[in-house]
């Protein structure tokens, strides 16, 4: 196609002004207008993008400027969203998870199939965060040996509404936050045998209101006979994450929590920040990478195929989140 992608953001809150951020510096993809049902914060998130805001989501898609749309909204909006998206021609990039249920999931699976001439994306940004991605290539190249055993500390900031903690909504900590690492696992690893999990509301009033985790431990048997171990929390104060891999020749670690490969200062005084800092690759690389790939995607630019979650792997991280759910709330191992 010739000329920008015109893109709509349904949904204006935290996530929203991620990928706001991140189309300053993508290339042939314009940011147009925002939608919420909160009327208040629409126009507030369009004054701060300096973009139009639409009464209404039926609006938005009703708009042929709009090419695509970006779903940042609760996740259990996330599957009707995205299929009314698609039955009004659009490409989607829709936040993780891809629904609640496999039942909707399943529903959205089936739209897709319909509407294969459409992009539809996962927002998994650890696929776009350049150590991840070398970490991949060096396990497909045989660089580690055979992959034995990886283990992860996610990080993931104290949730912003309580749509978060609740189970029909945001689903707690393993639903929201662990699904990113599932989708890297299985990326990396292959499919899943089984999966045990423990944990509880161990902090916060939100999760403890509902029922639902801000911490837990996720144990996972893949097929290819590789554990991985995911400690997930939103209790830490700080995001970010750790990840490490051990196979037959060689080990691997990512540590994003207190490093970063780059830093810059700035004398006091000067700017809007003064002193050390160190830009974060996920939301620097990872966010904008993958925007960048949903565009050039629907540009019919040259783009590996496997680099982004489509709705299969949208589908096959949501099943491991639920079966880890699952295997929590019964303390049993589950099967997937």
């Amino acid at each position: 196609m010739s000329g920008d992608v015109g893109v709509g953001i349904i949904g204006s809150g935290r996530i929203a002004r991620t990928h706001a951020s991140a189309y300053k510096s993508v290339a042939r993809g314009t940011l147009i207008g925002c939608t919420d049902v909160i009327p208040e914060a629409a126009k507030t998130f369009a004054a701060e993008n300096c973009i139009k805001v639409y009464d209404s989501t039926a609006a938005m898609l009703a708009d042929p400027d709009i090419g695509a749309v970006i779903i940042a909204t609760p996740n259990g909006l996330h599957a009707d969203q995205t299929i009314a998206a698609l039955r009004a021609g659009k490409h989607v990039f829709c936040q993780k998870p891809v629904a609640m249920t496999i039942e909707e999931a399943d529903r959205v699976v089936a739209e897709a199939e319909l509407h294969k001439g459409q992009i539809l994306q996962y927002g998994f940004m650890l696929r776009f965060t350049p150590p991840l991605a070398e970490m991949r290539k060096r396990l497909t190249s045989g660089g580690l040996g055979k992959p034995i055993v990886s283990r992860s500390a996610i990080f993931g900031w104290e949730p912003s509404a309580p749509w978060f903690y609740d189970p029909k909504q945001g689903g707690g900590v393993i639903l929201d936050t662990m699904v990113h690492f599932a989708d890297l696992v299985i990326w990396l690893f292959g499919p899943v045998e089984y999966v045990h999990a423990d944990g509880g509301p161990y902090v916060l009033q939100g999760a403890k209101d509902f029922g639902s985790a801000d911490n837990a431990m996720v144990t996972i048997k893949h097929t290819s006979g590789v554990i991985s171990h995911q400690y997930v929390t939103w209790t830490a104060g700080h995001g970010n994450f750790t990840f490490e891999i051990y196979g037959s020749e060689g080990e691997m670690s990512v540590d994003l929590v207190r490093s970063q490969v780059s830093a810059a200062f700035r004398k006091p005084g000067v700017g809007n920040t003064n002193g050390w800092e160190f830009p974060d690759l996920v939301w620097k690389y990872g966010y904008g990478g993958e925007q960048q790939h949903f565009v050039d995607r629907i540009q019919g630019l040259a783009v590996d195929a496997e680099a982004a979650a489509d709705v299969y792997a949208g589908r096959a991280a949501l099943m491991l989140v639920l079966a880890a759910q699952q295997a929590l709330d019964t303390r049993q191992i589950v099967l997937c």
